[in-house]
């Protein structure tokens, strides 16, 4: 049995192209023409080769991989099915580049303070940051001081920072949340949203108040109206009771993940109300919970895949010097059970 391993001279001589052209080709496929990258990839899979990644690393100076940082517990990786859609998303994306990604997550503020040393140290060639829940500031400069590629998903509240970031048209997706419920004959609409901070939070109570402020038979302070949850459906099902101690004319609920809607369908039901003849939910991503719900829910759609690629694609970019950009993807209202 042949045990010699395979060197990029193998890889050269099979593919008919020079070691320097096979260096270029593994270092990101700069000035190798189309024809030479086809013979090295095929002589790569002939032989097997193996490139040594640590050697590779003192040459270009890059890890060869970046981190997918969660500023949460990693118990929401498996309770919130938007972080899971949105990893698994980037995590294709990466694959096709041949980037490996480092999980990263985030439950108090040491292990936030080990996360930051460990990225600064150069582990990673970029980071592509998640915190839809907290407050996130402090890793965020931290990372900008170190000069660390990186790309947030939601829209940064200091435009100033020199990140990428990709978030979707919250404040549209709200109005027409709130619309539709309207056309679908809800007259007294309340929302429950998510925690206060994060701009997507901010963007979606703003469109709910701005559209229930136009709509002629609605009555009282619609900023009354708002409760706050943490996307968990525990706080789904004690904001929608909440609502409804305060205001039992409530007949319409636009709510910021379906996973809290799901919470708030199993509160109105314990209160003898049906869904949607009584009171008509609109969630908010079109995640699992959505069609797991009962009824399942009409809910407004996040392009997870979409957004996945521009995450990377921005991150790619940076780390290969370019400025950053900031992306705004559009929502897409998708009708089921939930309303009438």
């Amino acid at each position: 049995m042949n045990q010699h391993k395979a060197t990029i001279h193998d890889v050269a001589r099979i593919a008919g192209v020079s070691r320097a052209t096979v260096s270029r080709y593994l270092n990101g496929r700069k000035w190798v023409s189309q024809d030479a990258a086809a013979n090295i990839k095929a002589a790569i899979e002939q032989t097997g080769y193996v490139a040594n990644s640590h050697a590779r690393a003192l040459v270009t100076g890059r890890a060869g991989s970046v981190a997918f940082l969660l500023g949460e517990p990693q118990k929401l990786l498996f309770e919130d099915p938007n972080f899971a859609a949105l990893l698994r998303a980037v995590a294709d994306e990466l694959g096709k580049k041949g980037v490996s990604f480092i999980l990263m997550t985030t439950d108090n503020q040491d292990e936030a303070k080990r996360n930051l040393a460990y990225l600064q140290a150069g582990h990673v060639d970029g980071v592509i940051q998640v915190a839809w829940h907290k407050d996130s500031s402090e890793m965020l400069n931290g990372l900008v001081e170190a000069g660390i590629p990186t790309v947030i998903a939601e829209q940064p509240s200091d435009e100033t920072l020199p990140v990428g970031y990709v978030h979707v048209e919250d404040y549209g997706g709200a109005r027409k949340a709130c619309e539709y419920l309207h056309e679908r004959g809800a007259k007294h609409i309340a929302m429950i949203a998510g925690p206060a901070g994060p701009s997507g939070t901010r963007d979606r109570m703003h469109g709910f108040l701005d559209t229930v402020a136009t709509f002629a038979d609605d009555s009282g302070n619609a900023q009354d109206r708002i409760v706050h949850g943490d996307y968990s459906a525990d706080s789904g099902e004690t904001a929608m009771i909440q609502l409804l101690d305060s205001d039992p004319a409530i007949d319409g609920v636009f709510v910021s993940s379906d996973t809290m809607a799901a919470g708030a369908i199993k509160a109105l039901r314990a209160r003898g109300l049906k869904v949607p003849d009584d009171v008509q939910i609109v969630g908010f991503d079109d995640s699992s919970a959505a069609t797991l719900a009962d009824p399942a829910l009409t809910t407004i759609r996040q392009p997870f895949a979409a957004i996945g690629k521009h995450l990377v694609d921005q991150l790619m970019r940076l780390i290969n010097g370019e400025q950053p950009v900031g992306v705004t993807l559009p929502t897409e209202l998708v009708v089921r059970n939930s309303t009438r």
